[in-house]
C-alpha cells in the first residue's frame, strides 16, 4: 500500500480551529492590555516631567526671562502644575521666576488620549504646585482648594498622590514626597 502525502481535511480543520481559538484569546485581551499600557506610560510621563523640573532646579539651569538676550536668571525654581478645574488631561512644567512657589505660565503637556487625573474621594485637590527651589534643594508641594495625603500645614503638603485613570478604570498613582522622592505605583 502506498503512503499518502499531504494533509487530510480533518487535520486542516483541527489546525484551523486551534488557530482561531488562540487568535480569539489574544484579541480579547488586547484592548485591556492596551488601556493598561496607556495608563502606565502616562504615569511614567508625569513622573518624568516632575523629575525634569527637579533636575532643572538642581542643575541650576538658566532661564532667559522675557526673551531678554542678556544673562539668564540662575537659581530659579522649576515646577509642575496641575489644575483640575482647567483641565484633567493637561499639566504644565514652569519656571518660578518670581519666587512665589506657584505657577504663573509655562509649557503645557498633554496626557495620553483617554486619560485624566482622578481622585479617590470628594476632598480632592483642585490646584497642585510641585516646586523645586534653588540654591537650596528644597521641594514645595502646595495644594489649593482641598487637602492632600498627610497633614496639611499652611497649605503645604508633606506628600501628594496624582492618580491617573484610564477609560476602563485602570489607575496608576504618582507619589511625590516633600523630600523630592518620586515613585509610580
Amino acid at each position: 500500500m502506498k503512503a499518502s502525502r499531504g494533509f487530510t481535511i480533518m487535520e486542516m480543520l483541527i489546525v484551523t480551529i486551534i488557530i482561531g481559538i488562540v487568535t480569539g484569546i489574544m484579541l480579547s485581551g488586547y484592548k485591556t492590555y492596551g488601556a493598561k499600557l496607556n495608563v502606565r506610560r502616562s504615569a511614567n510621563e508625569v513622573a518624568l516631567a516632575i523629575r525634569e523640573a527637579q533636575a532643572n532646579a538642581l542643575a541650576v539651569k538658566g532661564y532667559d526671562h522675557d526673551n531678554n538676550s542678556g544673562t539668564p536668571l540662575l537659581f530659579t525654581s522649576w515646577g509642575v502644575y496641575f489644575r483640575k478645574s482647567v483641565s484633567t488631561t493637561q499639566f504644565n512644567i514652569f519656571v518660578d521666576s518670581d519666587g512665589d512657589k506657584s505657577y504663573d505660565s509655562g509649557e503645557i503637556l498633554n496626557l495620553a488620549k483617554g486619560l485624566e487625573t482622578s481622585e479617590p474621594d470628594s476632598s480632592s485637590i483642585d490646584r497642585l504646585d510641585i516646586v523645586y527651589q534653588r540654591p537650596n534643594p528644597d521641594t514645595t508641594l502646595k495644594a489649593d482648594g482641598g487637602t492632600c495625603s498627610g497633614t496639611v500645614v499652611s497649605g503645604t503638603c508633606p506628600d501628594v498622590e496624582i492618580i491617573l485613570q484610564g477609560t476602563d478604570g485602570t489607575q496608576r498613582t504618582v507619589v511625590v514626597w516633600s523630600t523630592g522622592q518620586i515613585s509610580v505605583k
